[in-house]
């Protein structure tokens, strides 16, 4: 086994970047598989990369574990690193799943609910006015008319939080843009995306961003925005990728670990 490339990132949970959810258009990604562990139960997805040294992840919710090798690394070299890393494993999946998480929401008096980080408590109030939302203090009060069904009433939430979370964006993205060098015309949008925080199209310059940054502490969008940004020219995770993370959001790691555990997610 070739151990100089073979580094395990020991971050939290052993969850790096890319595994996060935040990804863009890149060709150095070439073949995915799984593997089996031997003497385990547990598979792992492989994807080959052209990078210079093996990543091993396990990420929430779900405890999935994903392997990052280089494109030329044998697959007998994969299946002894992982033999050897069974404890560490095993050790990073009973955290992942023993992690709070938030169950799904009614939208109903009482209940908490998140906004850029900070927890509120929701007040729903029927009316015969046409519904909406504002924040009263602690509170983000729904109220009006037709809000009988979870449907409607989660329907109208998330019609604010994406308006709410289009001004976060914009103000971060004009700041950032500037600092990153990024000055051309940039247009993003705001989706519900299952396993992404955040994606790019380079060639459009268009970035697609999660709407469950509504909820998350605003440096946590901040990282969101800057770790796009840097992909529009940056398409993969590379070295030269984390340097200019470094010199534009030199706090970017803990930020993007604050994300990981943030327990307002999942968004459902």
């Amino acid at each position: 086994m070739r151990n100089e490339e073979l580094k395990e990132v020991n971050c939290e949970l052993g969850i790096r970047n890319e595994e996060l959810g935040i990804t863009s258009h890149s060709s150095s990604r070439i073949l995915n598989s799984s593997f089996l562990i031997p003497n385990s139960s547990l598979t792992v997805a492989v994807e080959r990369k052209a990078i210079k040294h093996t990543h091993l992840s396990v990420f929430p919710p779900d405890a999935r574990i994903h392997v990052s090798a280089p494109l030329d690394l044998p697959d007998a070299d994969i299946r002894s690193y992982l033999i050897s890393k069974l404890p560490w494993l095993r050790k990073q999946i009973a955290a992942v799943l023993s992690q709070s998480r938030q169950t799904r929401r009614e939208y109903v008096s009482g209940e908490d609910i998140y906004l850029l980080g900070k927890r509120c408590r929701l007040t729903v109030r029927k009316s015969a006015a046409a519904p909406a939302v504002c924040i009263k203090g602690q509170d983000i009060v729904l109220s009006g008319r037709g809000l009988e069904s979870r449907v409607a009433r989660a329907a109208k939430i998330d019609g604010w939080y994406r308006e709410e979370l289009r001004c976060v964006l914009t103000r971060i993205l004009d700041r950032y843009a500037v600092i990153v060098g990024e000055t051309d015309a940039i247009s993003f949008e705001i989706r519900r995306m299952r396993n992404l925080w955040g994606a790019c199209t380079s060639r459009t310059r268009r970035i697609r961003f999660n709407l469950a940054l509504a909820r998350v502490p605003r440096r946590c969008i901040e990282y969101v925005v800057v770790h796009e940004l840097v992909h529009l020219s940056v398409p993969n995770h590379s070295l030269l990728f984390e340097r200019k993370m470094d010199k534009f959001m030199p706090r970017w790691r803990e930020a993007r670990k604050e994300l990981i555990e943030f327990i307002a997610l999942p968004l459902e």
